[in-house]
């Protein structure tokens, strides 16, 4: 029996997205909810992306800034992924779906996982003033988009996906706090946001009092301003999330 045995752990990951996080907390005895505070749909335009799917293998370099945009360009390629094309990922969640994907030329960061530690690998050097492309959402932080442009400025920037607020309903919500809540992951700052947006003022005080444990400085400090109090970093990837939640959870004082 591990530190997690009967734990009830919330997921929030978009759908479609949590199915390795679920497992891997199932297996440790954990009774995990899959809770979604991100939909992620098509693009307004789907037309950028067909186009730049066409083009693909003129590329020297694609970029992607979440599993999200590896799903919505390497679902829609009939022949799949060109060859001899690299691949630029910010964590160890985007490089596992895209080896997942067949994609045998990786660039992701060693230690840091986000824009700026792509941006600060030695292997994207290569890429100067050649032709990339960058898949992401239509909305998004510019760090990766201005680092990229600095590195060529033969830089494509095609949203291939929109991020809308999920459908909750404040009464499930509060009937899963009702059964028990051990924790809550959060992989983004948006999620964050979704989650205190949706609810009242009664239940925001319930949410505010949980337990937080997200991958990411940015995601801390996104549940900080929405007046959340326990808060745990984690390590990146989905292993290093149980790893945490492990280590946490056996800690011989209340969490």
């Amino acid at each position: 029996m591990t530190a997690l045995a009967g734990k009830r752990i919330w997921v929030t990951r978009p759908a479609g997205q949590a199915a390795a996080l679920l497992a891997l907390l199932q297996a440790q005895g954990a009774l995990p909810l899959a809770l979604p505070l991100l939909e992620i749909v098509p693009p307004t335009d789907p037309a950028p992306l067909q186009q730049a799917l066409a083009r693909l293998a003129s590329y020297d370099l694609a970029a992607f800034v979440s599993p999200s945009a590896l799903d919505a360009v390497c679902s829609n390629l009939p022949q799949g992924w060109p060859t001899q094309l690299t691949a630029a990922v910010v964590g160890p969640g985007s490089a596992q779906r895209a080896r997942e994907y067949g994609i045998a030329h990786l660039i992701t960061p060693a230690a840091r996982y986000d824009s700026a530690g792509l941006l600060a690998e030695p292997a994207m050097t290569a890429f100067a003033g050649r032709r990339i492309v960058l898949f992401r959402g239509e909305q998004g932080r510019e760090l990766l988009v201005d680092g990229l442009r600095a590195l060529s400025a033969d830089l494509a920037v095609v949203p291939a996906y929109r991020r809308l607020p999920p459908k909750l309903d404040e009464s499930q919500l509060a009937t899963e706090l009702d059964a028990g809540c051990d924790g809550i992951i959060i992989s983004s700052s948006e999620a964050a946001q979704h989650l205190f947006a949706a609810v009242g003022a009664a239940l925001r005080e319930r949410l505010q009092s949980m337990h937080y444990f997200a991958p990411h400085p940015r995601i801390v400090a996104a549940l900080a301003q929405q007046g959340v109090q326990r808060i745990t970093l984690c390590q990146a990837g989905d292993a290093g999330i149980v790893a945490t939640l492990l280590s946490h959870f056996a800690e011989p004082y209340p969490p």
